[in-house]
């Protein structure tokens, strides 16, 4: 989530009427779910729907539209193919069930969005093989990020906003159930499970955008793993507040952040990999990381907890600063086993506040592998050597030193040590593991009863041979 240079205006002239008009459009303020073809979607079975968009058991014979907002529980199976149209809203107290395998697509026009409200459940269990996919109306070849909104799932957890509410981005906050936060870490949403989405996410004004996925004050109740977000106009994930955990997170192509936090996030994290795009020229992060956006003291502070992430950044200096990790106002974070590489600079603390949360050592990054930094002006693989007065030079964090934070020796951290991941770059086909496992300088993860204790290794993969994110069809792996 960032500033960006330009704002597409056709994108505002589609989305802020559209939005605007759906949340009035019926005499009662309630628009029921529409699940029946109105002629302006094809009929026709999509049998020859490519791989790209999961394994189906059942070629679906009809095309629903849901859109509005959907009181009642709703299934939502493979034999069918839904479209979103416009802002479709997951009432609270109401539950929605997609079964594996089932293809849900996004209206273009309108910039679809699935929006889970807070004491509202999905539950959606694909399985390795037959994923529940999230994707773009438009034909295969014609797909792009930005095609159609994206997963927006808002919760009861803390969060640190003014009055513990806040509403979430790229949703007209006049709407009804837009706002999250609340008082129950253990809040929740449903299930994700083995879950792909694409082509997705929208941006309306600076600062205001809609992710491939959403979590805002969602709780450590819910259940998330093996999700991918790829080919996204923002951020592949951003989590506002909450408590939420989750592992096998994979993020490809993304034209903002890989994995971004603000508002009080406190949940956990393992196994997560992202691979940038050297077609994508932006200055995206592979993590941006916030208290909030003024970098206040409010809490309760940003502050998870990332173990084994593998972050590959565009694998080519594009001429515009970006980095493995932007951590900033005032956030804490503790970071351990992390392999990032091919980011211009791996790390910035960007602020004082920040760098007093690593002197108060609240904020953590210890046994970690960096290296192939893009930028000649990088120094040892880690970061741009502040002496100057204008980025990526400028000291704006009042003289703290990264480099020798890094290569302190508690921290147990390598900085010249090659990992042999260069197949982590290929778009089509890669392997994220490296070449052997790195386990000279790992910590062993916490016995908590959620991180895995067996990954005692540098990154989100053993070695060249562990597979989990390039195994079955749940994750699709492709420069478009």
């Amino acid at each position: 989530m960032k500033s960006r240079k330009a704002v597409c205006a056709s994108t505002l002239a589609l989305v802020v009427p559209f939005l605007s008009a759906f949340v009035a459009c019926s005499d009662d303020g309630t628009l029921p779910v529409n699940a029946k073809n109105d002629g302006s979607v094809p009929t026709a079975p999509t049998s020859t729907e490519p791989l790209p968009d999961g394994a189906m058991p059942v070629t679906p014979t009809t095309i629903e539209t849901l859109s509005g907002e959907i009181k009642a529980a709703l299934t939502l199976s493979p034999s069918k193919e839904y479209l979103l149209r416009g802002l479709v809203t997951v009432k609270s107290g109401t539950t929605l069930t997609i079964e594996k395998g089932t293809v849900i697509k996004g209206e273009s026009q309108s910039k679809a969005i699935l929006l889970v409200e807070p004491g509202a459940k999905i539950m959606a269990e694909g399985t390795e093989d037959e994923p529940i996919v999230f994707t773009s109306q438009a034909a295969p070849a014609d797909r792009r990020p930005g095609d159609w909104g994206g997963l927006v799932i808002l919760g009861n957890a803390p969060v640190n906003n003014p009055g513990g509410k806040g509403n979430v981005e790229g949703i007209v906050t006049t709407a009804a159930g837009t706002q999250y936060g609340g008082t129950d870490p253990e809040d929740s949403s449903g299930v994700l499970r083995f879950v792909r989405i694409e082509y997705a996410g929208v941006i309306l004004s600076q600062d205001n955008e809609v992710n491939g996925v959403t979590f805002a004050g969602v709780g450590r109740g819910t259940k998330v793993d093996h999700i991918q977000v790829r080919q996204a106009l923002d951020d592949c994930f951003e989590f506002f507040g909450g408590t939420v955990d989750a592992k096998y997170l994979a993020c490809q192509g993304n034209e903002d952040d890989g994995f971004d936090w603000d508002n009080g996030y406190s949940g956990r994290l393992q196994f997560i990999v992202l691979q940038q795009s050297p077609q994508h020229v932006g200055e995206d992060n592979g993590f941006e990381a916030d208290n909030d956006a003024q970098g206040s003291g409010n809490s309760p502070l940003s502050n998870p907890t990332i173990m084994n992430a593998s972050l590959f950044g565009k694998n080519a200096d594009v001429d515009n600063i970006q980095y493995g990790m932007l951590l900033r106002r005032n956030t804490r974070v503790t970071l351990k086993n992390l392999l990032v590489s091919g980011f211009e600079a791996a790390i910035d603390i960007r602020d004082t506040s920040t760098a007093q949360a690593v002197t108060q050592n609240a904020l953590t990054l210890t046994n970690s592998l960096f290296w192939n930094a893009k930028n000649a002006g990088v120094l040892e693989n880690l970061a741009y050597p502040e002496t100057g007065t204008a980025a990526p030079n400028k000291d704006n964090d009042g003289a703290f030193n990264e480099i020798d934070w890094i290569k302190t020796p508690a921290n147990k951290n390598l900085w010249n040590v090659d990992p042999e991941t260069s197949g982590a770059f290929d778009t089509e086909k890669p392997v994220f593991g490296p070449k052997k496992s790195i386990v000279e300088n790992a910590a062993t993860p916490p016995n908590d009863g959620f991180f895995d204790t067996s990954a005692a290794y540098v990154g989100a993969f053993k070695d060249a041979n562990d597979n989990w994110a390039t195994r079955g069809n749940w994750a699709v792996w492709s420069a478009k």
